[in-house]
């Protein structure tokens, strides 16, 4: 029997759980996580942006409080339980990394999960396994959850392993240790220098980074994961992604979202209870074939460029999209 499924799996790591202002999705989530009986959960929360009402007229501030009075009461002495509790509004850039900075000054390694990834329970035994096997490999910074190769067929049926490594670090739940966090750069600096240096699949790669990342220098992006990527890149390290994903984003298509608003084809993708013993890589070494078909799927690459097309000529003719993305 898979050990995930039996009841009173124990997640060996501690959880850095992230959240606003979101109580719906933090009830699906952390219910989730307390599933796992983990020892130690670690709760940040940003703070309410001065005076600001949703559309309901209701203030931020009343919903961030809601937040924290129910992960309290929920958790109610099932673990051991720490917290940050921001009084002022610090945005994604400053409140996410902050809090994960927070949580690596008091943990070696864990497990971090914003409220709207929702994970299956195999999702923290997979975290468990894979911090242990490549806790003294430095070049590897993170291991994720989610990968998206269910819109690469192809791609997703040719490999024969349970994960594999790629130089993209996907942050829809994720873990790490605390000395690979340590070289996160908020700031990105020498970015010339750097990115000129940096290996791309293609011209059209290398234009798209160059776009995102020089957004993000002029605080046209608020964000904390895009300094993650450079600092991956400008270190020469590789992340570690799943086969099949274990991960639901519940975010997309609410105008509460912050870069989630549409929807979106990630948002119906299935998710998977993992077998284990996992299946591992024969070699730690990135497949640049497998990163252009992400690039090309995930992000702004060929086949997101005609999706957009297509749904751009669809909206002037029939009124609306035929795909999301």
């Amino acid at each position: 029997m898979n050990e995930v499924s039996k009841k009173g799996y124990q997640c060996k790591s501690p959880i850095l759980f992230l959240t606003f202002n979101r109580l719906d999705t933090v009830k699906q989530t952390l219910p989730q996580i307390l599933k796992t009986n983990p020892s130690r959960i670690y709760l940040a929360s940003d703070g309410a942006r001065v005076g600001k009402k949703d559309s309901n007229n209701e203030l931020e501030s009343d919903k961030v409080a809601r937040v924290r009075e129910y992960m309290l009461h929920t958790i109610n002495n099932q673990c051991e339980v720490k917290t940050r509790f921001l009084d002022s509004n610090h945005g994604c850039k400053m409140g996410v990394s902050s809090a994960i900075s927070w949580f690596f000054d008091n943990e070696e390694q864990g497990i971090i999960i914003e409220d709207d990834c929702l994970p299956n329970l195999s999702f923290f035994r997979f975290c468990d396994e894979l911090l242990e096997t490549y806790k003294e490999m430095k070049n590897i910074l993170l291991i994720a959850g989610w990968s998206g190769l269910d819109i690469l067929p192809k791609t997703k049926h040719r490999m024969k392993e349970d994960y594999f490594f790629s130089k993209y670090a996907h942050i829809w739940g994720w873990a790490s240790w605390a000395n690979r966090w340590a070289r996160y750069e908020r700031e990105i600096k020498d970015f010339e220098l750097y990115f000129q240096k940096m290996r791309f699949c293609n011209h059209r790669e290398r234009k798209y980074w160059y776009r995102i990342f020089s957004k993000y220098i002029a605080n046209e992006i608020d964000t904390w994961d895009y300094p993650l990527t450079y600092t991956s890149w400008k270190y020469n390290m590789i992340s570690i992604q799943p086969k099949n994903s274990m991960i639901r984003n519940i975010g997309f298509n609410r105008d509460d979202a912050t870069h989630t608003k549409d929807e979106s084809i990630f948002a119906t993708l299935p998710n998977y209870e993992l077998k284990f013993p996992l299946v591992a890589p024969s070699q730690i070494s990135v497949d640049e074939k497998i990163d252009k078909a992400i690039f090309e799927g995930v992000f702004n690459g060929r086949q997101q460029y005609v999706l957009r097309l297509i749904n751009k000529i669809a909206t002037k003719f029939i009124g609306k999209k035929i795909f999301w993305h």
